[in-house]
């Protein structure tokens, strides 16, 4: 055979060994080896089961310009893709890079791999990730099987570290110290576990307790009893525990309120695992007031802030809630819906019908800025709320022009939407990139005997790492003199 057509047949071969790579097994049978558990390996299932797919097993490159029709499924493999996929894309114990000018017109779905995106990428989908399931892919007869691998999980686990949970302080309790533990019986049918968490309150020298008792039919759905002496407040959709420790140590303002609630529940729940989660609770909760109390902070007024009173008494209620998370490669939206019932004829103090929605969408906008959204209603539905049900908001987090908790009632609506400019040469290491924002909030909360009085603020800052500093106006005001504010914001923050 002569050189020249020894090389042609040469790169004619390669060239079918790399398109071999790319669907090297399209023939091949994939079946998931044991029964699957949680939405994203049912889907996996499903998809299997479908067929539709090519199968890519070992490293593959899509080219800028080259395109694929239909579904791809990746087996311990990393693909890198620049062209374009017109379906779907699972990738089970492998990684899948997308290059800037890539499009996935399909959803993405990584179990068990590495998801590295790009924000010059286009998703048009969802995006599935979880990096921590693992999987192991082995040959069988006709193709291959795909095994979950079913950590165990510890019979002993303790919270935070050695036990210990991140302090807190509040104009309530001052200091609260927390130590928690999970144990379980793993060998046991259901896998029943029981956790403990102990917290100790320096302002009144005083212990709290949460004993939660779970059985676990399966993966993805749990049923148990919670018993609890625990401080409750309604106001952590605005600010965690720990930036408002922050804030109330160094500045003295507290955004939350709060009140002492010895509580009882039955409780069954589908897992945090899928996207959505629904839960039920039945039981009963004793309310009682706190005081607030002067306690040490480095700046800020002399005055302390009262704690309202709640309506003491019991309640006896049934609750039904639903949390849904949807992320994909640029959206990410989080959504919370509650409504609680009580009935004093059957049992407790008070009557009423209670609902909550609250929602928070990122969504990116021009270039590589973002968009955040977030809304929040809540208040009776039916009959009247006892205080222990009203919330309130005011002050820095939301309308920096006000008061600290300015408004309170039983009803509540607030929304704010922020316009987010990452400013790419400002980049501190590991506090991150520097950014500006410009904010428009607004909200009211009032009694069912009031008509609701909205206020709203004009809002232009910057942020760098947790800390967001700015000038708010009073779009009310006739002076329109700007307020200058600081503010934590941590991840779930407002």
């Amino acid at each position: 055979m002569c050189p020249r057509r020894s090389r042609w047949l040469t790169a004619i071969l390669t060239i079918l060994l790399a398109a071999g790579g790319a669907r090297s097994a399209v023939g091949q049978e994939v079946v998931f080896a044991a029964n699957p558990e949680g939405p994203d390996e049912r889907r996996l299932a499903d998809f299997l089961k479908a067929g539709e797919w090519g199968l890519w097993a070992s490293d593959t490159v899509l080219g800028a310009g080259e395109r694929v029709e239909g579904n791809v499924l990746v087996l311990e493999a990393a693909v890198r893709i620049a062209g374009e996929i017109t379906g779907d894309v699972f990738v089970v114990d492998g990684d899948l890079f997308l290059r800037p000018g890539s499009r996935i017109r399909g959803d993405a779905v990584v179990l068990g791999g590495g998801y590295y995106g790009s924000s010059m990428a286009v998703l048009e989908g969802n995006l599935t990730y979880r990096p921590n399931d693992l999987y192991r892919v082995t040959p069988r007869e006709g193709g291959r099987a795909i095994h979950p691998v079913r950590p165990e999980p510890k019979p002993i686990e303790l919270h935070g570290l050695y036990g210990f949970k991140a302090p807190t302080y509040q104009r309530v309790n001052s200091v609260t110290l927390a130590w928690g533990i999970t144990g379980r019986v793993v060998k046991w049918p259901w896998r029943p576990s029981l956790e403990l968490v102990g917290r100790f309150h320096t302002a009144q020298a005083e212990f709290e307790g949460t004993a939660k008792q779970y059985w676990h039919p399966s993966r993805e759905f749990q049923l148990g009893l919670e018993a609890e002496r625990v401080t409750r407040t309604n106001e952590e959709w605005a600010k965690k525990a720990v930036s408002n420790s922050l804030s109330y140590f160094f500045v003295g303002d507290d955004f939350r309120d709060y009140y002492s609630a010895e509580r009882v529940a039955l409780m069954a729940r589908r897992s945090k695992e899928g996207s959505w989660s629904p839960w039920l609770s039945a039981g009963w909760e004793r309310a009682r007031s706190l005081e607030a109390r002067n306690l040490f902070f480095l700046f800020g007024p002399d005055n302390i802030r009262e704690n309202p009173a709640v309506d003491e008494g019991d309640t006896w209620s049934l609750a039904l809630g639903l949390d849904l998370t949807k992320r994909s490669d640029r959206t990410d939206l989080v959504l919370g819906l509650l409504v609680e019932a009580a009935d004093s004829t059957v049992g407790g103090d008070f009557s009423f019908l209670f609902g909550e929605a609250r929602a928070r969408w990122e969504v990116p906008a021009f270039l590589n800025h973002r968009l955040d959204l977030f809304a929040i209603t809540r208040g009776d539905l039916v009959g009247s709320l006892p205080r222990q049900r009203w919330s309130a908001f005011g002050g820095r987090p939301t309308l920096p022009t006000f008061p600290v908790l300015f408004q309170r009632g039983p009803r509540l609506v607030y929304g704010h939407a922020t316009y987010i400019i990452p400013v790419e040469p400002i980049s501190l290491g590991f506090l991150g990139t520097a950014e500006v924002l410009a904010r428009i909030a607004t909200g009211a909360a009032w009694k069912e005997d009031e008509s609701a009085s909205f206020k709203a603020n004009l809002i232009a800052g910057g942020r760098l790492s947790v800390l967001e500093l700015g000038l708010a106006l009073d779009l009310d005001a006739s002076d329109l003199d700007p307020t200058f504010y600081a503010v934590f914001r941590f991840s779930g923050d407002l």
